[in-house]
């Protein structure tokens, strides 16, 4: 039978022909094989009014039994399919991403609780290996201690040169010669590293493409703080407040948290970062935006290029703050702070 043929549903059930019934349901119940929710030893014996003891010894004979009589033909060639998988992709796989992988390779891609079977199964094979979702990674599969190794190696030493190197991956400057860098002392295919970077929680692809370490809130915005700086990053112009909002919330839509105009007016307020441009409009102070009232404004621009007529001091400070025309005259007329010239340009006072 070619490997395409399995189908995972009716191996599983082949396997379980050998227990009584009640072996039988604890097997389905510990692992979540007939509705997908895994039980605990104590849920099912309550269920049979038995203690949680009772149940881990039945769960363990039905075990030992599976794996006694497990040697048969299309177990075996769905094992040597999935080993085969993780040694093409070197060594380990993500479970997310080898279910997604298997789908593409059995005969019953749409069956239920496909998660749950496959790790009956391969539990009971013995191979390959599985570690569980901690804090730094996420489920996955693996052939061998050295391939685990391999991976951890890959993904610390590129943590550490991301990190050490934050302003250029944020700017997608060069970041190709980061990733070389960390590859080649591991003598890694692309596609391999790519794959290692999967099991790791250290790193993050956002809405918006941008790839990065995951505790870096330019990457992986977490407060509307955070949103409202990425949302103007990535317009590259100031944005009016109720507008941040609903930039925010159009691409956040998988969020239950709305945000609020004046929650991020809020926020745009307190942060340096943020630039009031003018009636409600903000923008980055490091779009070179300086921040100040119209008359500082005008100061910085005169004593930046030298005396200048109304219209160019006009234009310096339009194109820059969205300051209402006769604002801008009328604060040239204090005599504290600007003088006219004879020539009709204006110059700071000092």
């Amino acid at each position: 039978m070619g490997a395409k043929n399995i189908n995972v549903s009716k191996l599983v059930a082949s396997l379980m022909e050998g227990l009584d019934a009640r072996q039988h349901e604890v097997i389905e119940g510990r692992y979540g094989l007939k509705d997908g929710n895994v039980n605990t030893l104590a849920e099912i014996g309550d269920r049979y009014g038995v203690t949680r003891e009772r149940i881990r010894q039945i769960e363990a004979g039905s075990l030992s039994f599976l794996k006694n009589v497990f040697n048969k033909g299309e177990a075996n060639e769905f094992v040597s399919l999935v080993r085969e998988h993780l040694n093409n992709v070197g060594g380990l796989r993500r479970e997310l991403l080898l279910l997604n992988d298997l789908r593409l390779m059995i005969s019953d891609p749409n069956c239920n609780y496909l998660d749950n079977k496959v790790r009956f199964i391969l539990d009971i094979a013995g191979e390959p290996n599985f570690v569980s979702e901690e804090d730094g990674n996420y489920s996955y599969w693996y052939l061998g201690d050295e391939d685990k190794k391999k991976a951890g190696a890959f993904i610390a030493k590129l943590t550490k040169s991301m990190d050490g190197n934050r302003g250029v991956v944020v700017s997608h400057q060069n970041i190709d010669s980061l990733f070389t860098d960390a590859v080649n002392p591991h003598n890694l295919k692309d596609l391999v590293a790519l794959n290692y970077i999967s099991i790791s929680k250290n790193f993050h692809i956002n809405e918006y493409g941008d790839f990065g370490l995951a505790h870096w809130p330019e990457v992986n915005p977490r407060t509307v703080r955070d949103w409202s700086y990425i949302t103007l990053k990535k317009n590259q112009k100031p944005l009016h407040f109720s507008e941040i909002a609903k930039m925010i919330n159009s691409v956040r839509k998988e969020s239950k948290k709305e945000a609020h105009p004046q929650t991020v007016h809020n926020e745009l307020i307190k942060d340096e970062r943020f630039v009031l441009v003018g009636r409600g409009t903000y923008g980055l102070k490091e779009f070179g935006i300086m921040p100040g009232t119209a008359k500082e404004v005008i100061g910085r621009f005169l004593k930046e290029h030298g005396p200048l007529n109304p219209q160019e001091l006009l234009t310096f400070v339009l194109n820059e703050r969205m300051f209402k025309k006769n604002t801008i005259l009328i604060n040239l007329q204090n005599r504290k702070h600007f003088k006219r010239l004879e020539d009709g340009r204006y110059s700071n006072l000092v």
